[in-house]
């Protein structure tokens, strides 16, 4: 009994003493350390000169070594606003490391690891970057880790026990990962957030993202070069410019080496020399089957075409169909091939190592490689992310320097900047230093001279020949021919009558190492497209409309970001064969499917996202194909066109009526003493106007706000004096006039130009539309025998001081009348030989707008004097009648519900 009570006097000492220190607050002493770490960097960062907020709200731990270590990130995240835990707490929101063995990120959590590069390139960019893109690990114990693609709710079905395997096939059924639930599916292309995940983790998209990328800041560099290159002046100190040594022509081909695995190598080192492949899976094998998984798969090889036999002939139902994107040259060794399903390939090379995707750290390096090669010149034709051509002969000749010597000092410079080796191949023209890259790799380089080319192309294979493919293998095969060697010996007008007179002189040229095509310094997109064949799966014909909007929306960000606008559009489909099974051998791939395209031409240039909708949903419903047969949908943008200024007339113009607008940019708001003798209707009268029912004659001119004189009655329009008394005019008061400007609408027209009888013969929805049009809302009109008399309402007077201003117009040619209009027309049509685009869809969409706004008074009066004017022009101002046309009907359909009666040919079109 004492000792219990002794213990209980231990326990309560030491409950005293937590509690005196300050540790029972806090758990104990290790909480207390945290705590007073905590606040140890709270007082860091309050002495610290902030700099930005970029990373409010987050806090970090940095576990094992980094690069910047964790005092320098302890620095950035304290000048940045953001938080630095020494230990991992519940509020920690990321983990900062650079490498963690696989079983000590099961014990992290779901808290995301990331790369440190997140935190510098953040404040390098100045805003804080989506941290996936950095993503270390992705805290899942499943062998295959999923694409980041997020994970919706679902109840049981046939595709649940393959939650973690994605696209790309896995190993095991789940993750065991407590968080993960089994009833959970990934994504499909029904969600509207699908297209934005499967792009971030889309090794294709970035590879052709980056090539388009890299051509184009090619052309921004050579436009905006001082002609100065720090990587030249440093060669020349190394060269001797006296040298006797001169090039005519040198062209470099320059190809990094296993693009991707040299990258992910940089992080894993041990790795090195082992048969490496970069793929999304882990192994070969994976622990379940789905049904009709095996019979595709024979499907697939029965229907395959030779090349592709290999990849899949040792696939069975448990292989793995995982891409291998790039292989080591040491698993190159072994028949692996980049493009082979992971599961043949671990058949081939069961030591197999398999490593993840770094889409940050390619573009890093594909970034350090054009931006060392551009420091010595700019004469670049970019091929891809990892590859181009260079034109070095003006560069070798300037600094005296021999091609070995500049091959070798340039490759020791990419590897010290970025890790990472590559091969680069020397010759006249491009196809020589492609072919001689050949046999500089791996990690070397090769010169072709001038005197040793055709000896070098005579054992080369004709397959390795750019443009030779299956078929034309097999007819050189057929004709006893396997190598360039073979072809330089043989008869051109053989080779014509076989492969047809341009492709036989081409190859004849080839295989003695002759390419006349230059180098393409200025690269030009041909098209614009987005295509996606994975995850397409549809349960409503709604979920494929709402598919395709995003489909359209991508691809005009596209051709927005080039600033191009196209006319021909092309939809793609990928629709399951009859034959095929429902699910794919592939999960959530496209497998055995027809392939079915279509295209529509404007004439109109398409230059916004709801024409792209409307166009390809339009060719969507013509194909009238089962939504969920859906594999594939792909939307390409082609006759690309630069969006270009106008032309020198209609600039003239806009200048011209800027001005015209600035003049009457305020008016003068009605004098309070002028306005009195409007309080009294007795006072203000009007002539009447005498009315007949002839419709045929009569119009509501919209566009004419000259003064003119009535034909029928008495002349139109009066001005009203002050003392009441009223004096026949042509045109309105201006008392009347003012008035209408103070009501925010610049004088259009006389209203005795309009017919009442007409108006009044209008439908009750139409007659109002043109009454609040003309300002009528504010008339009073009265019926009389014979005549209607049009009198004036009540007007506030207002103070003499206010000025009023003008609302801007939204078409160049608003308010302007016909007779405006027109010379401007004829003085286009005369300075110009063919009409410009950007001219028609001017004067086209204000016609459409008119139709839209019911203004249609004169339109036909405007397409007689076109189409009798255009007559007398080529065919291209014929299309530019049909195009404004076109447009202008759009307008009366959706104001009208029907279209204008015009002109429809032309003499040349009988």
């Amino acid at each position: 009994m004492c000792e219990r009570i002794l213990e209980g006097r231990k326990r309560k000492t030491k409950n005293e003493e937590d509690e005196a220190m300050g540790f029972a607050d806090f758990g104990g002493y290790f909480e207390s350390k945290k705590a007073k770490l905590v606040d140890q960097f709270k007082e860091t960062a309050g002495n610290t000169n902030v700099k930005s907020n970029i990373f409010k709200g987050i806090a970090i731990f940095v576990n094992g070594l980094t690069n910047p270590n964790s005092a320098e990130l302890k620095k950035l995240m304290a000048e940045h606003g953001g938080v630095y835990h020494g230990y991992q707490m519940s509020s920690t929101t990321h983990i900062i490391a650079s490498n963690l063995a696989y079983a000590k990120t099961k014990n992290l959590g779901s808290v995301p690891i990331v790369k440190a590069s997140w935190i510098t390139d953040s404040i390098e960019l100045r805003k804080l970057l989506d941290y996936k893109r950095y993503i270390l690990f992705s805290n899942q114990s499943a062998a295959q880790p999923k694409l980041n693609f997020p994970i919706l709710p679902g109840g049981e079905n046939d595709i649940a026990k393959e939650t973690e395997k994605d696209s790309l096939g896995s190993v095991k059924t789940v993750s065991s990962s407590p968080e993960i639930e089994k009833s959970r599916i990934t994504k499909t292309a029904s969600d509207p957030k699908f297209l934005e995940e499967f792009y971030n983790n889309s090794r294709l998209h970035l590879i052709a993202t980056m090539g388009a990328e890299f051509k184009q800041l090619v052309g921004q560099l050579r436009e905006k070069s001082d002609g100065k290159f720090l990587g030249k002046e440093l060669l020349l100190s190394k060269g001797n410019p006296s040298s006797k040594r001169t090039y005519s022509s040198v062209v470099m081909h320059i190809d990094m080496d296993c693009f991707f695995v040299s990258v992910g190598l940089r992080n894993r080192p041990e790795l090195k020399g082992k048969p490496v492949a970069v793929t999304h899976a882990r192994n070969g094998q994976i622990s379940s089957v789905r049904p009709g998984r095996s019979a595709e798969i024979a499907m697939n090889l029965e229907r395959a075409p030779e090349n592709i036999v290999e990849k899949i002939s040792n696939l069975d139902s448990h292989s793995s169909m995982s891409e291998i994107a790039c292989c080591s040259y040491e698993a190159r060794k072994c028949g692996i091939k980049n493009g082979m399903f992971l599961g043949t390939a671990v058949k081939l090379c069961p030591g197999l190592k398999t490593i993840q995707y770094d889409f940050q750290g390619y573009k890093e390096v594909a970034s350090t490689l054009y931006k060392t090669v551009a420091s010595y010149t700019l004469d670049i034709e970019a091929v891809s992310c990892d590859e181009m051509y260079v034109d070095v002969t003006k560069l070798l000749n300037d600094c005296g320097v021999v091609v070995d010597q500049f091959a070798t000092h340039l490759r020791a410079e990419i590897m010290e900047k970025t890790g990472c080796p590559c091969s680069t191949g020397f010759g006249a023209n491009k196809l020589q230093a492609r072919l001689a890259t050949k046999k500089a790799k791996p990690n070397g380089q090769f010169y072709l001279e001038v005197d040793d080319v055709e000896t070098y192309f005579s054992e080369i294979p004709l397959g390795d020949l750019p443009g030779v493919g299956r078929a034309t293998l097999s007819k050189l095969k057929n004709l006893g021919l396997v190598t360039c060697g073979d072809v330089q010996v043989s008869s051109l007008s053989i080779l014509q009558s076989e492969l047809g007179q341009k492709v036989g002189e081409t190859l004849m040229e080839q295989a003695k190492g002759i390419d006349k095509k230059p180098l393409n310094f200025h690269h030009e997109r041909k098209s614009v497209s987005a295509e996606i064949n994975y995850g397409i799966r549809f349960k409503t014909l709604e979920e494929s409309y709402n598919f395709l909007q995003s489909l359209s929306q991508e691809v005009f960000n596209r051709l927005n970001d080039i600033g191009m606008k196209a006319k021909c559009l092309t939809l793609k489909l990928m629709v399951r064969s009859a034959d095929a099974p429902t699910e794919t051998a592939k999960f959530l791939g496209h497998g055995i499917c027809d392939s079915l395209s279509k295209s529509i031409t404007s004439n109109v240039a398409i230059t916004d996202v709801k024409t792209i909708f409307k166009e390809a949903k339009q060719l969507y419903d013509k194909f009238n194909v089962p939504f969920e047969d859906l594999r594939g949908v792909g939307i390409q943008l082609s006759k690309l066109e630069k969006i270009g200024p106008t032309s020198s007339v209609m600039s003239n113009f806009l200048k011209q009526n800027s001005v015209i607008n600035e003049n009457k940019v305020t008016v003068d708001v009605i004098p309070s003493n002028d306005v009195g003798v409007m309080k009294n209707k007795q006072e203000v009268k009007q002539e009447s106007v005498s009315v007949k029912n002839d419709s045929k004659k009569n119009s509501i001119n919209t566009l004419n706000k000259k003064e003119t004189k009535s034909k029928r009655g008495r002349p139109a329009g009066t001005k009203t004096k002050a003392k009441g008394n009223v004096k026949s005019k042509t045109s309105p008061s201006p008392m009347l006039d003012k008035y209408l400007k103070n009501m925010g609408t610049p004088v259009k027209t006389n209203f005795q130009n309009i017919d009442m009888g007409v108006l009044y013969e209008l439908p009750e929805e139409l007659r109002n539309e043109i009454m609040k049009e003309y300002q009528l809302q504010h008339q009073v009109i009265t019926k009389k025998s014979g005549e209607r008399e049009i009198q004036v309402a009540d007007v506030k007077p207002q103070p003499s001081e206010l000025k009023q201003k003008i609302e801007e117009k939204k078409s160049p040619f608003d308010g302007l009348s016909w007779e405006e209009l027109k010379p401007i027309l004829k003085t286009w049509m005369t300075s110009e030989a063919d009409p410009k685009e950007i001219d028609v869809e001017m004067i086209s969409e204000h016609f459409r707008q008119l139709a839209i706004d019911r203004k249609i008074e004169n339109l036909k009066v405007i397409f007689n004097f076109l189409h009798r004017t255009f007559e007398k022009l080529n065919c291209k101002w014929h299309n530019a009648y049909f195009s404004i046309v076109n447009t202008t009907q759009q307008g009366m359909v959706a104001r009208y519900g029907g279209t204008l009666m015009v002109e429809r040919r032309f003499s040349c079109c009988k």
